[in-house]
């Protein structure tokens, strides 16, 4: 990428390009940190599960009181981190759409930069290659008037 023609675009295409990479790492941090809560609730969720199952076996093997409280007491333990989990899921999800739009946006602001360029490009490629088919036309009919002014003397 030249920079002699239009310095100032490729200086904003430069500032936006940046942009659009640490909007790009911050929607990938926001997705990890997503992915993770999801886990984490995954794992929450099949302890949930176990204990529920446990509970039912202590109930049928007549277990102590002291054990049902116990697994009670580490039920609702289990219930608050999945519901607290659970918010910070919904959270995630907010961080990583709104990371996401915003990444959308500064890639469409890069590539309304980098098609801009590429059509002032284009425009002064056109514009070179009329000036050298001008400059063709010109060298030709000097040499065809040379040619038809040498055959009538």
């Amino acid at each position: 990428m030249t920079t002699r023609h239009d310095p100032g675009l490729h200086a904003v295409a430069r500032v936006r390009g940046v942009r659009e990479r640490a909007s790009l790492l911050a929607l990938q941090r926001a997705l990890a940190t997503l992915h993770e809560r999801e886990d984490r609730l995954a794992v929450l969720r099949e302890q949930l599960h176990g204990a529920a199952a446990r509970e039912v076996e202590i109930l049928d093997a007549g277990g102590t009181p002291a054990a049902l409280l116990t697994l009670r007491m580490t039920l609702g333990h289990l219930a608050e981190t999945t519901r607290q989990t659970r918010a910070e899921l919904t959270g995630a999800e907010e961080l990583a759409d709104a990371a996401r739009h915003r990444w959308e946006h500064d890639r469409s602001q890069l590539a309304a930069v980098e098609q801009l360029l590429d059509r002032r490009t284009a425009e002064r490629r056109h514009e070179a290659r009329r000036t050298e088919d001008r400059q063709t036309d010109e060298t030709a009919a000097q040499g065809w008037q040379r040619r038809t002014q040498g055959e009538h003397r």
